[in-house]
């Protein structure tokens, strides 16, 4: 990927995390960030990944329960613990970025695009990531 393309990318990650961690939170901003979870943990489970998966799989439950709670009580609170989880996968979806084949990123921009329309259909399964993506 061109550099410029990648530092487009990244540079908008950078700045939902700035949001988040400015205080701002809501449904957009966290769907922004999931999906680069996605993509990372895609591109990490194709043998791309510095990050440890565990620590990838970590930040998205605790982005999970994020949401969880704002559905049921309203109220959109980020922890810090999250937001510096949040960092590192996006630290690690910038090098990622970076230095893996267009093909790997291409395919995980693929997998992205059929849970979002797999969310969009209403369609229940065990994929966490499909509530997220919504």
């Amino acid at each position: 990927m061109a550099r410029k393309e990648s530092t487009d990318l990244a540079l908008r990650a950078r700045i939902a995390v700035e949001r988040l961690r400015n205080g701002e939170a809501d449904r957009p901003l966290l769907n922004l960030v999931s999906q680069i979870i996605i993509i990372a943990s895609f591109i990490t489970r194709a043998g791309h990944g510095e990050l440890d998966i565990g620590e990838i799989e970590r930040v998205e439950r605790d982005l999970d329960e994020v949401l969880n709670d704002a559905d049921r009580i309203g109220v959109w609170t980020v922890p810090q613990s999250l937001i510096e989880g949040l960092t590192a996968v996006v630290n690690e979806y910038d090098r990622q970025l970076c230095v893996t084949r267009m093909e790997i990123v291409v395919r995980a921009s693929d997998h992205l695009g059929k849970l979002v329309d797999l969310a969009a259909r209403g369609t229940r399964t065990n994929d966490s990531h499909l509530q997220v993506a919504r």
